[in-house]
Order: C-alpha cells, then structure tokens, then sequence
C-alpha cells in the first residue's frame, strides 16, 4: 500500500512494499525524481540494505554455524513492512524478523523507518533494535535510484555528480555509461564528503549522508537511471568462507538500538 505526504513545495509517496519511495516530485517543475522500478532494466526503486550489503559469489552466508542461502543485498527489497503512522509530514514503518526472514537470517530484530517531508527534502531515519538473547551481527546501506536524465530533452551524459570534498578530481565525476563499463559499480571508500549532488546544471538532487557511512557507490546498469549509494561496510564478494559474525559488521549487544539517517532534497 502507499502512504502519502505533501505541502506547498513537494509531493512525497512511500510504498509498505519494500519501504520504498515510489515517487518523489517538485510541484512547480512537475519533475518526477525517482526511478519507477522499470522491470526492463531493474525492478526495484530505492531499496534499504539489510542486514547486509551485497552477498557472497555463491549467495550462501554461514550464520550461527549453519549455511543460508541469501539473496544480494538482504532481504527488505522483498519484505512487506507494517504502517505504524502519519503525522502532516511525517510516516512510519517497521519491519520485524518472521519465519521468511529467519530462513535467511536467523535473528530477531526490530527495524523501524521514519520519513519526514519538510518543504523538498526528505528525512530518513533508521533504528534496528537488538531482540536477540545475545549480540546482533549485521550490515546497512542506501540503494536509491534517481532519473537520469530527470527531464526529456537530456540525456544521462549530461549529468554529473558534485563532490564536496576532494574525493574525485575537481570534485566532479562526469556521468557515462563508458565509465560503468570500466567500474560497474564506482566506489569510493572511507569518503570525505558528506553532501553529493547529482545535477545537469539546472535540476538536481542533493543528499546529505550521516557519517556513519563508510562507502559511497554509484552504480547504474546503462539505464536511464544512477544510484547514489551511501553505505557503511559491505561482503567481499570473493570471501565465501568467513562466518557472517566474524565479518565486517555492526555489533549490538542484548537490547541495544542502532540509529542512522540520510536525506535528500530534489532541486
């Protein structure tokens, strides 16, 4: 089901499938600034990275001693989450552990979703919440799909994205479907900025990332559309020995919560 927020500047639609944004428009550019999940070149839209980011070559994680086959990235971008509720500019959503998740990943958790609309800018924050009898291992990242072009009479080489720091050349990376033959996913780890700015010169997309993200990709698989991805670790996809618990995760003892948030403004 879709939930909706709106006020004088924007319109904001979030879908219980997933927790993705299914649409994100400017009211005086009738921009739509989100990738619609066209199954021709990906079906998802903007999905959350839980509880790991990508996967194994082999797709199958060892938890608690015991092998479970995963899919790439977790298990959100399939899951249904449960309306909690709406304010004027404010939505929330939960997901907990279920048979289908434990068949994948065998703890139990909370994952709660707030999104807040203020003026153009979307609000997204996160708590997972431990309901293990013990620690909770696991890992989290941002896969939204913006555009790309935004508007008719562009095209995908036209846009680039803004660094704020010197994390590229310039602090410019000029977009190309040659550069994602060369890196199929561009990565730049331990950044140093925290605000990226796709943009064609006119209209753009800014995002502001929390600097517990450790890993900012930029993926796109030659479609009209680029992905903005702020993690904050990630699977060797090589690595299909390690335990899950002995990888590079977030650790929760009994109870604790973990919080992070991002947001974006459409320009």
């Amino acid at each position: 089901m879709i939930y909706t927020l709106e006020n004088d500047l924007a319109i904001l639609k979030v879908d219980t499938k997933a927790c993705e944004i299914a649409s994100f428009r400017r009211k005086d550019k009738d921009i739509e600034y989100m990738w619609d999940g066209d199954a021709r070149y990906w079906a998802n839209r903007n999905p959350l990275l839980f509880p790991h980011v990508s996967a194994p070559a082999n797709k199958i994680l060892n938890f608690k001693g015991k092998d479970c086959q995963v899919n790439n990235h977790g298990f959100c971008r399939k899951s249904e989450f449960t309306f909690i509720s709406k304010t004027d500019d404010e939505l929330r959503f939960q997901l907990c552990d279920s048979e289908d998740t434990y068949k994948e990943y065998p703890y139990h958790f909370e994952l709660n979703v707030t999104y807040t609309l203020k003026e153009n800018r979307v609000y997204i924050n996160y708590q997972v919440i431990n309901r293990e009898d013990g620690k909770l291992y696991f890992g989290f990242g941002q896969h939204p799909a913006f555009r790309c072009p935004l508007v008719e009479d562009k095209k995908f080489s036209d846009y680039w994205i803004e660094f704020e720091k010197d994390d590229v050349e310039n602090r410019r990376l000029d977009l190309s479907y040659e550069l994602f033959e060369k890196y199929p996913t561009y990565i730049i780890k331990n950044p140093q900025s925290r605000v990226f700015t796709l943009s064609d010169g006119e209209n753009k997309v800014r995002m502001y990332t929390d600097d517990k993200y450790r890993i900012f990709a930029i993926w796109t698989p030659h479609a009209p559309f680029v992905c903005l991805e702020p993690w904050v670790n990630t699977i060797d996809k090589n690595d299909t020995e390690t335990p899950f618990e002995q990888r590079d995760n977030i650790v929760l003892e009994k109870g604790e919560d973990y919080k992070i948030a991002y947001s974006f403004e459409i320009i």
